[in-house]
């Protein structure tokens, strides 16, 4: 079910090519990067899901697992970070501080659930819409 909602998600957005778009040296100090930002969710995201005393999942090849292992759960949530934002809208920098914090409790939300309105809820609440931020408004 789990699986399904990924891929809904995923279907919901509208990849935009980044190619040759690195701009990590644009990072002011204090600011976290792009790249460090979805790790970052990543992680907490994969942490959440391992959590099977707050109900969640957990690893392993069971029916109700998404993720067989750390490592694979870690490459989906930066797969589906990268795609939510991409490099020409969210650049290093351009990431909303509070709005991410909000966008990563509905992403802990989405690792241990398997409900259709947690999911919808992710997509509007990470949405490069929503996290990101034009460098013209800083």
């Amino acid at each position: 079910m789990q699986k399904c909602l990924w891929v809904s998600l995923g279907t919901a957005i509208v990849l935009v090519g980044a190619a040759g778009c690195d701009d990590a040296a644009d990072v002011l100090p204090g600011e976290e990067s792009r790249e460090a930002r979805i790790t970052q969710i990543a992680e907490a995201a994969c942490d959440r899901y391992a959590d099977t005393e707050a109900g969640c999942p957990g690893y392993g090849t069971g029916d109700d697992q998404t993720y067989e292992t750390e490592e694979d759960c870690q490459r989906d949530f930066e797969d589906r970070a990268a795609e939510l934002w991409p490099a020409s809208e969210c650049g290093s920098g351009q990431i909303n501080d509070s709005r991410y914090d909000v966008c990563e409790e509905r992403a802990k939300a989405v690792a241990c659930s398997q409900g259709v309105f947690d999911a919808i809820a992710a997509l509007d609440e990470c949405s490069a819409e929503s996290v990101c931020t034009d460098p013209a408004d800083k």
